[in-house]
């Protein structure tokens, strides 16, 4: 499955299928950020002990986090689209649903929040990875337009997000999106989330 959205973009979904163009990119140290190290296993993982106990070197969390990343691309419990240039992978958007996606279900703020469920299945977007090359050019905003088509495609709901509303730490830190993108997509920020020097913001929408 493709979307055009510009003469510039279009979008796939991740499957066993685009898995080579999701390695392609994620591979490309220095270039993708956190992403070649982190594989956008973060928000699938609710956080334990091992974790806690056994800290790795990135390099040694990359070889973890993309085999775990394959099995579960594998078993059609991750998802995802990427967004491609000229056929080439530059761009990728994480959301899923949130029994998918459980990691900020263990934030205390999260928690605390006890935000109202309208009993329509909820949706997750989280993680945007963007070439370097192609960054304050669209990429992340084709990104989330595509996941949020898939998400319609797949009958809806209630859709989250987590989007940066500052930072002084840099561009690694803006791995959740922005608020101004996700307000241009239609969301409405319902509450804050993190604190700090990056700090970011719930935002929901219903598609």
């Amino acid at each position: 499955m493709s979307a055009p959205f510009t003469d510039e973009y279009s979008t796939k979904e991740l499957s066993r299928r685009t898995w080579p163009d999701f390695e392609r990119l994620f591979l490309k140290q220095g270039v993708v950020g956190d992403g070649w190290w982190c594989w956008c296993m973060y928000h699938q993982r609710l956080r334990s002990s091992e974790e806690i106990k056994q800290p790795r070197t990135r390099a040694e969390r990359a070889v973890r986090n993309r085999r775990e990343k394959r099995e579960l691309v594998e078993n059609g419990c991750a998802h995802g689209t990427l967004v491609y240039a000229k056929g080439e992978p530059v761009g990728w958007c994480q959301y899923g649903p949130r029994e998918e996606l459980p990691r900020v279900d263990r934030s205390p703020k999260y928690r605390e929040l006890a935000l109202e469920d309208s009993g329509d299945t909820v949706w997750r977007i989280t993680c945007f990875v963007v070439d370097k090359q192609y960054r304050r050019r669209g990429v992340a905003s084709a990104g989330l337009k595509g996941a949020l088509e898939a998400i319609r495609k797949k009958g809806g709901g209630l859709v989250e997000a987590y989007p940066m509303s500052k930072t002084d730490q840099g561009s690694n830190y803006m791995y959740c999106g922005a608020v101004r993108m996700f307000e241009k997509a239609g969301f409405k920020t319902i509450a804050p989330l993190a604190t700090g020097r990056t700090a970011t913001v719930i935002m929901r929408r219903t598609i």
